[in-house]
């Protein structure tokens, strides 16, 4: 690596990165804050009561670099808030369909029969699998796309390009 090279990394505004919803970030610097925020989740999820708030405040992190990402793509950065809504709705029709399904079964779940606890998470598990799906999707979407070469209305090409 050149010395040039060394000093284009050693500038790089990653407070901008993790806080900031302004302008355009590359794939690669993208990628590097995501696996900062799912490692400091990781470890976070280690440490009890404090860990969760660690985990609240790494939305704003991740809903920064996503943005960024998408800014970078041309596109509005209020389309990462279509899966947070999905997210959202999903979590509460799947805690409605285990009551439901709950107070459906309730008698099979007090001889605690395999079968009504199966069909009490059953499907409430398709739909967080259907869910992580989407989130999946939607991360690959905006982590492989190109960005929009030259400026955009967001701001310069992060690439220099």
């Amino acid at each position: 690596m050149t010395l040039e090279g060394s000093n284009q990394i050693q500038s790089f505004d990653w407070q901008k990165l993790l806080f900031s919803f302004e302008g355009r970030t590359r794939r690669s610097h993208f990628w590097i804050g995501w696996l900062i925020c799912l490692g400091v989740g990781v470890v976070a999820g280690w440490i009890p009561l404090i860990g969760g708030v660690i985990s609240i405040a790494l939305i704003w992190p991740n809903l920064a670099i996503s943005v960024k990402r998408l800014h970078d793509m041309g596109k509005s950065g209020w389309l990462v808030a279509i899966p947070w809504a999905i997210s959202i709705v999903g979590v509460f029709v799947g805690v409605a369909l285990m009551g439901v399904s709950a107070f459906a079964n309730a008698a099979a779940l007090e001889r605690e029969d395999p079968a009504a606890v199966l069909a009490l998470l059953g499907p409430a598990l398709g739909l967080f699998a259907l869910l992580a799906l989407v989130n999946l999707g939607f991360l690959l979407w905006i982590g492989l796309t190109d960005g929009q070469p030259g400026d955009n209305r967001f701001g310069p090409n992060p690439k220099g390009l």
